[in-house]
């Protein structure tokens, strides 16, 4: 089963998501697992955590945010001696340094919850950043025009492992589908 993880206050109806899902309705492929992910960052390692456990998780891919929580769950899933491939879309790199000290309200944009951030947030990632295994086989995607996060850390990061960067673009990964093919074939999904 393939896991997809969005990014940060988004959702599995962003334009990734739902060309994911059409991209392997058209090629009969099973559906991918997409969830909505929770918006403090205990409650998604938490939920994460559970899927690892309860679901037959093959293959992960993720953008942004979702990237980085991508790269936990291939980590975790490798620790069990399970398949550990990952795709990262314009992955975070150390997101703690997003999180604030003090605690903030905020209205997610897609499901309208109202939410705390605070250090607790900030505290999960530097736990679970501690996690991330080096080792595993991840395939990035960058793109240099992306607005939200600088692609040259991504790049820095992840320099021993399978990266195409191009110049241009955006955060959303501009023409994501034209990767789709390689990146499934890559997870082992095609």
């Amino acid at each position: 089963m393939l896991l997809y993880i969005h990014g940060f206050e988004s959702s599995p109806a962003s334009l990734k998501a739902q060309q994911l899902q059409q991209f392997l309705a058209q090629h009969q492929v099973p559906a991918a697992l997409l969830p909505q992910m929770p918006a403090t960052m205990a409650a998604a390692k938490s939920m994460l955590d559970e899927f690892i456990e309860q679901q037959p998780i093959t293959a992960v891919m993720g953008s942004s945010l979702g990237g980085f929580w991508s790269h936990y769950v291939a980590s975790r899933l490798a620790q069990q001696q399970r398949p550990a491939r990952a795709v990262l879309i314009n992955p975070a790199v150390a997101p703690q340094h997003w999180m604030p000290e003090h605690p903030i309200q905020r209205i997610h944009p897609c499901t309208h919850e109202s939410y705390q951030l605070d250090a607790g947030d900030k505290q999960v990632l530097q736990q679970v950043e501690q996690q991330l295994d080096s080792a595993l086989e991840l395939l990035i995607l960058l793109q240099r025009g992306d607005e939200q996060l600088d692609y040259r850390q991504a790049q820095n990061f992840y320099q021993s492992q399978r990266m195409i960067v191009e110049s241009g673009g955006d955060h959303s990964f501009v023409d994501f589908p034209r990767y789709l093919p390689a990146a499934l074939e890559f997870l082992s999904v095609l």
